[in-house]
């Protein structure tokens, strides 16, 4: 499954970003999410499906290439708006690569909001439960 493929099973209209961990000696960044709930309806709509809810899972982006955030300064600590992706190609490696513009809320200690851009390079994504420790999930 590609990304933009994993992304469509993916509900996180209502969820907030709990952190942000940049493992640099894997070429990975998570977005630590607080539930992902994922879509299993034909119509591509989440209908309020609960039975495959991943509490405090993480988006995992593999063979990150670059990572920018937009405004510098703020941290992502709120709702998740919006994910975007776009193919290309990583000249470097010949692989296909995606380039992923995550839009987070930061809200700071005086309730001023602030949406972060996350854009990261990767060449690819997966979830991971904490429940289920090692496992990969990619469907």
């Amino acid at each position: 499954m590609t990304p933009t493929e994993l992304l469509k099973t993916i509900y996180l209209g209502d969820r907030s970003c709990k952190g942000l961990l940049i493992e640099g000696w894997k070429s990975q960044v998570a977005l630590h999410v607080d539930v992902i709930s994922r879509i299993r309806s034909p119509s591509g709509t989440w209908d309020y499906y609960t039975d495959e809810d991943i509490t405090d899972g993480r988006l995992v982006f593999t063979g990150v290439r670059r990572l920018g955030l937009e405004p510098s300064g703020p941290l992502p600590n709120d709702l998740i708006n919006e994910i975007r992706v776009t193919d290309v190609d990583d000249l470097r490696s010949g692989r296909k690569a995606y380039v992923f513009a995550v839009f987070v809320g930061s809200v700071d200690e005086a309730g001023s909001s602030t949406e972060v851009m996350i854009e990261i390079e990767a060449q690819g994504l997966h979830l991971e439960d904490p429940t289920r420790p090692g496992e990969v999930v990619r469907s």
